[in-house]
């Protein structure tokens, strides 16, 4: 099937956003917070919700593609699971490092163990995993009952943060951090539904057949629950929606993405803009995802605490321009060899092969016993 590039579209834009949203923690001055709390409130949950719902839907993408080619040349399909599973926990272990170097910065080694987006990403994969051969339906359904039940545990656990105890030692499990697994897992799931949507629909090589099933499928029924679940978050559950994880957030960060990615394939499939010219922006943040959330925080170093609500708006768009010519640059001179993304599919493909040969020869040993 051919490349959805609306996907790297809105992935390149969460990225975009959030080095926005860490340059606003890190560099405006406390007393110009206030323009902080404003950014975050209208886009911080769209922007990692966001980023886990395409995450679930690029995944599927990607699996099922790999699973259809293994099947078709005669290759192992437990070899492509292999893959799947050396990729999650390829992320997790990045992961763990990634905050363990956080941590020792902090002064807290409690903090090795901290719910940042790429772990939560590769617990989701490693969740996601027996989940992808089940049902659209039980998925959606499961997602929404565990993002209830979010609720519902992180009321009773609470109370015990920071606390020496059974129920503070689950806390810092399941909520250390900015993305907890029981929030954000929601929203993998639901992309992941949304993914096997839109894998039946671009399989079709007729165009005319492809736009009237994505028109029917996908485009209507998600700009109409989209368009509801924001009314429903306005009108009705204001101002709680502009409070991260809430329950409000929750309908209103779900009602965006579906309605904002419908608006995207709409340009894409139905050639209202040029596809090629201007989706190529955010494509290099999409592309470079790993990479620049791994390496951004060097930024962190350059106005710590120093601006004010003007200066800031000067200063970030300097950093954008310099960060987008070098990835410009940096991709135009090596390409996929400074994705992060590409080298975790790399690595898992090699130790998937070193597993495979470990068994062969452990084979040949007990037929030659």
């Amino acid at each position: 099937m051919k490349r959805i590039k609306s996907i790297d579209t809105f992935r390149g834009w969460c990225m975009f956003m959030m080095v926005l949203g860490h340059t606003l923690s890190w560099w405006v001055r406390p007393e110009d917070r206030w323009l902080t709390k404003i950014l975050h409130s209208i886009f911080g949950d769209i922007v990692g919700t966001g980023f886990l719902f395409f995450s679930g839907l690029s995944t599927v993408l990607f699996y099922r593609s790999r699973l259809t080619k293994a099947e078709a040349s005669d290759n192992s399909i437990k070899q492509v699971n292999n893959e799947y599973l050396f990729r999650a926990l390829i992320i997790i272990v990045l992961a763990l490092l990634y905050s363990s170097v956080t941590a020792v910065g902090m002064l807290n080694p409690l903090d090795i163990w901290k719910w940042y987006i790429p772990l939560t990403i590769g617990i989701s994969l490693l969740l996601a995993f027996l989940l992808l051969k089940t049902s659209k339906s039980f998925r959606i359904i499961l997602a929404v009952i565990i993002w209830i039940n979010h609720y519902y545990i992180l009321s009773i656990l609470l109370p015990y943060e920071g606390q020496v105890n059974i129920f503070g030692a689950l806390y810092h499990v399941l909520y250390n951090g900015l993305h907890p697994i029981l929030y954000y897992f929601s929203f993998f799931l639901v992309g992941t539904v949304v993914g096997d949507v839109m894998l039946e629909i671009y399989l079709k090589d007729d165009q005319k057949e492809r736009r009237l099933a994505l028109l029917n499928k996908f485009l209507l029924p998600s700009l109409i629950m989209g368009t509801i679940l924001i009314l429903i978050a306005v009108l009705f559950l204001f101002p709680g929606f502009l409070i991260d994880e809430t329950f409000s957030s929750t309908i209103y960060s779900l009602g965006v993405i579906l309605t904002t990615f419908s608006v995207l394939l709409i340009f894409e499939e139905f050639e209202v803009i040029k596809v090629e010219k201007s989706y190529r922006f955010f494509y290099f943040y999409s592309f470079y995802s790993f990479t620049i959330y791994f390496s951004h925080n060097i930024i962190y170093f350059i106005f710590i605490n120093q601006l004010n609500a003007l200066t800031y708006w000067i200063a970030v768009i300097g950093t954008y321009i310099l960060l987008t010519l070098l990835i410009r640059l940096i991709y135009k001179k090596y390409g996929s060899k400074a994705s992060l993304k590409a080298q975790i599919g790399r690595v898992a493909v090699i130790l998937v092969r070193k597993v495979e040969k470990k068994k062969e020869r452990i084979e040949l040993l007990n037929i030659k016993k």
